[in-house]
């Protein structure tokens, strides 16, 4: 069984530079994901957490979730700390497509993936540091038992029965015999290190899982972490707001419809360096 794992991908986050775009190049990531889901054929697609955060989503956001994973893959979502199941997430709110199941009990609950292999999956239900899920837990059928939660404690991976867990919280990429942390797949500050993205899991008859990382972050490849590393840039829409130089050379950027999000990005990073310099 084939199964694509991706966690913390912290939609609509607050970023200190070039906030609007970096934001834009989430959704961009989460569309190459999809993409990947469907290319490769896999069984279905896991998100341990942290999607969206909670406090920032907006309306368009949801809208674009739902739009996303209405896809021929299924989807199966682990709400974390920071996108928590309740009455007012975007899990509850939006009415997703058949092919989208989202955990929603702080305890494990089992899902069948096939015959013999086990999906157990939890919610944190409420803001707060996210709790250890695998605490208290154990397996009560037999097959192969993969879980699938955000923030759990590795260690307690092998006295509970289950095989794997693919777990969310920790941005460092971590593979481990008994579980994984795929690490957020598009770097959310310049520093983040490790070998991060979209990872294709295998999971094989005996319950071990062999894995394969895919790099999928549409800001990497923009070259934008590169760039703050020297430059600076400032979240264009506070830019935009100024009455200079700067913030009309942003403003007519920002509005040229001939531009798409990639070369728009270039124009602003090198028009505003310019700037700068002189």
């Amino acid at each position: 069984m084939k199964l694509l794992l991706f966690a913390d991908l912290h939609l609509d986050t607050r970023f200190p530079s070039a906030g609007p775009e970096r934001r834009q190049a989430l959704r961009d990531t989460l569309g190459h994901i999809v993409g990947l889901a469907e290319e490769s054929g896999v069984d279905a697609m896991l998100c341990a957490g942290d999607l969206y955060e909670h406090d920032r989503c907006s309306p368009s956001t949801a809208e674009f979730l739902r739009s996303s994973f209405d896809c021929p893959v299924p989807v199966f979502l682990a709400p974390g700390n920071d996108d928590w199941y309740g009455p007012q997430s975007v899990y509850q709110q939006v009415d997703w497509t058949p092919n989208v199941h989202v955990f929603s009990s702080e305890s494990m609950t089992p899902v069948e993936l096939a015959d013999g292999i086990t999906l157990w999956g939890a919610a944190n239900v409420g803001p707060g540091p996210a709790r250890d899920v695998l605490d208290g837990f154990a397996v009560n059928r037999g097959g192969v038992n993969v879980a699938l939660c955000h923030g759990s404690a590795p260690e307690d991976v092998a006295i509970t029965g289950l095989d794997h867990a693919f777990l969310g919280h920790v941005h460092t990429p971590e593979h481990a015999a008994d579980y994984t942390f795929p690490g957020n797949p598009d770097p959310l500050t310049p520093g983040e290190t490790g070998e991060r993205g979209a990872v294709l899991c295998t999971v094989h008859e005996d319950g071990s899982v062999s894995r394969e990382v895919f790099d999928v972050s549409a800001s990497r490849s923009l070259g934008w972490l590169d760039a703050e590393r020297t430059f600076p840039l400032l979240d264009f829409d506070t830019v935009a707001a100024e009455r200079t130089v700067r913030g009309q050379f942003v403003r007519d950027v920002l509005a040229d419809p001939a531009l798409d999000v990639a070369l728009r990005g270039r124009v602003l990073s090198a028009g505003l360096r310019a700037l700068e310099e002189r």
